[in-house]
């Protein structure tokens, strides 16, 4: 019962100074601030429609004509790259980060995600981006989808840095 005490004094305190809880998340992440916009690209798996996210930040510096592809880590939202975001297109460069399918605001389907199925999608943003080649920069599970990118679409990729 002693346990149970401070967060009740807790509880009963926010109540009586009229705090409301924050509301929670969706499965989309809704209502969680990205800190650039966030567009939807339409895909399909296993004739299920679903949504990738993604943010595509124009250079905030003189451009370079260069476009940097960053690709993120396994449990984790793409909004976690913000600073390298910042730094990247103050140097000049184009950034484009997805979300892939099953992680922060894009779908979470129902079919099993394979690295092919990521890569799948990750070019055919390219695609509707009309982006040739890209430089990527890519974390933990974002590596591993960085290097199938590299092996299956090796004309997509100027360079790849793995963090």
């Amino acid at each position: 019962m002693k346990s149970r005490i401070p967060a009740l004094a807790l509880g009963l305190a926010l109540i009586l100074s009229g705090a409301r809880a924050a509301e929670p998340y969706g499965i989309g992440l809704e209502g969680f601030a990205y800190p650039y916009p966030v567009t939807m690209l339409p895909v399909v798996s296993e004739n299920e429609p679903l949504r990738m996210a993604y943010m595509d930040v124009k250079p905030s510096a003189d451009a370079n004509g260069r476009t940097v592809l960053l690709l993120h880590g396994r449990n984790f939202p793409s909004s976690y790259w913000k600073p390298t975001i910042e730094a990247l297109s103050g140097a000049g460069f184009r950034v484009i980060v997805p979300d892939q399918i099953d992680f922060g605001k894009s779908s979470k389907t129902t079919a099993p995600v394979s690295f092919d199925f990521l890569a799948r999608n990750t070019v055919a943003l390219l695609d509707s981006l009309q982006l040739a080649r890209v430089e990527i920069v890519a974390h933990s599970m974002g590596g591993m989808l960085a290097v199938r990118i590299a092996r299956s679409y090796p004309e997509r990729v100027n360079r790849l840095l793995l963090e």
